[in-house]
């Protein structure tokens, strides 16, 4: 296991891939959700940048009210539009998964397979949903793991530095 300590996140790495969280004041998830779903934006490349990024979003989600800024931590423009669960995804650069069915997420994880799409769930905290990051949202922190199985096989590339400012734990290199 090996842990991080950048800007106040702590982070880990496990079996699953890279974990972070941030400590969130209260009444505070939604603002702190869209901060770090900017922040994966923002160390997430493109084979073709595009000026505007889409972010579908898809299922019943619980922390997506401060969407509207997200683009101020992502450092890019940023479009939010809602897509039914395992409906198309065309146009989508990233899609933010909430509550759905598990045949309604694979089937739209197996329709953006080989496109350049960032996929973030928002309610699979041990991140074995098949995306590339995953939210976890505790009272008192906000989380993410990110699966280096799952990136590996996207055609986005996750910027390096995520991984390379890892620590270990007892904080020996």
């Amino acid at each position: 296991m090996v842990a991080l300590i950048v800007m106040g996140a702590s982070t880990s790495i496990g079996s699953a891939g890279l974990i972070a969280e941030t400590r969130v004041p209260p009444g505070q998830h939604d603002a702190v959700v869209a901060r770090t779903v900017g922040g994966m934006i923002s160390y997430t490349r493109w084979p073709e940048p595009r000026p505007v990024q889409r972010l579908c979003v898809s299922g019943a989600t619980t922390y997506t009210k401060g969407f509207g800024r997200i683009g101020q931590s992502a450092g890019r423009q940023v479009q939010t539009q809602i897509v039914l669960p395992g409906g198309p995804t065309r146009g989508c650069d990233i899609l933010y998964f909430g509550v759905m069915t598990d045949a309604d997420r694979q089937r739209m994880l197996r329709s953006i397979r080989d496109q350049p799409i960032l996929s973030i769930a928002e309610a699979d905290p041990e991140c074995r949903g098949g995306t590339i990051f995953c939210l976890r949202v505790l009272p008192d922190r906000v989380g993410f793991r990110l699966s280096i199985d799952a990136a590996s096989r996207s055609t986005v590339r996750i910027d390096p530095r995520v991984l390379r400012i890892a620590l270990p734990e007892d904080g020996a290199s």
